[in-house]
């Protein structure tokens, strides 16, 4: 029977967190673990105190402190640190059914899947039956598929969200490149290195509906530190890792969303009105720039699979 490891990054969002815990209690079946690793750097007592009680109440549940503050490098400490066939990534600020572990689950008894995307809702939302007409363009058409899409299919993308993949595969390529310092890029870019994996491997990820949450997506805190820029739209950081990711997958394409972003990040409405903003944004636009050029010079940051899956077979 395969089992099943829920990863949970969190970061300074300890009510979210309680609340996203005390939902896994009606999963049924549950998971083999629940890894929560945390990078808050300075959690407030009276919640070190709750966890530690939880996890001493249900012993599934690993409270992995993490640092320094980074989603991806969490989740692949998760990855890592985690015991089961399958691992299950939910973020810290989601309202679970009773039967999404059983909803993942179930698609594992094909030998040929090597990962689920679940369906994500926000709150009062519904799911859609129709591909935006986007979806259809060359090279990263694939990246605008909806998270609400509601019909079963086989797909690219995943969301970090709500996705499962068999921990040897996400082994295989490497687990998340923790160049990105964001929450953005870094799921589909995970997405990308997998689909590869899966074409030469004869595998396949499909979307499925059935294997449902809700993402409350609360404001504050949340598992992508790092500040932005109150003078610009777009910080360097922004730049950088929209940068990072398009410049290695999206070829050509990339240059012409780039003039796209110039247009909306840069030549903004609030930029205009105070010209001199935009030498700011143009500074942050190249800082931007040239640290994608260094990273993507460098190489990703992955997990060292070879390694690892050594460790798993012994």
């Amino acid at each position: 029977m395969i089992s099943i490891s829920i990863i949970v990054a969190t970061y300074n969002r300890p009510n979210a967190l309680r609340d996203t815990l005390l939902s896994f209690q009606s999963l049924d079946p549950g998971p083999l673990e629940i890894l929560v690793v945390d990078q808050s750097e300075s959690p407030p007592a009276d919640h070190v105190a709750w966890l530690s009680a939880h996890q001493a109440e249900h012993r599934e549940v690993r409270w992995i402190r993490h640092s320094p503050p980074n989603a991806q490098g969490a989740r692949n400490r998760g990855i890592r640190e985690a015991r089961g066939d399958v691992v299950l990534f939910v973020d810290d600020d989601v309202e679970v059914p009773a039967d999404l572990v059983g909803r993942h689950w179930s698609n594992y008894v094909d030998p040929h899947l090597a990962a689920v995307s679940g369906m994500i809702l926000e709150p009062g939302e519904s799911p859609v039956h129709e591909l935006p007409a986007r979806c259809n363009r060359s090279k990263i058409g694939w990246i605008y598929a909806p998270l609400n899409y509601g019909v079963r299919s086989e797909r690219i993308n995943l969301s970090s969200c709500n996705c499962s993949i068999r921990r040897e595969h996400a082994l295989a390529v490497g687990g998340f490149d923790e160049n990105f310092t964001r929450t953005l890029f870094d799921d589909t870019d995970l997405a990308w290195r997998l689909h590869v994996y899966c074409r030469e491997k004869c595998l396949k990820v499909v979307h499925d509906p059935q294997a449902w949450l809700t993402h409350l997506r609360v404001q504050n805190g949340g598992n992508r530190p790092g500040r932005r820029n109150e003078f610009v739209v777009a910080d360097a950081n922004a730049w950088y890792t929209w940068c990072y990711f398009h410049f290695q997958h999206a070829c050509w394409e990339s240059f012409r969303t780039l003039m796209q972003r110039y247009r909306w990040w840069v030549w903004h409405r609030k930029n205009i009105l105070r010209p001199w903003w935009l030498v700011s944004a143009h500074r942050e636009m190249l800082a931007g720039m040239l640290r994608a050029r260094r990273a993507i010079t460098a190489g990703p940051r992955l997990l060292p699979g070879d390694k690892l899956r050594s460790e798993a077979e012994r």
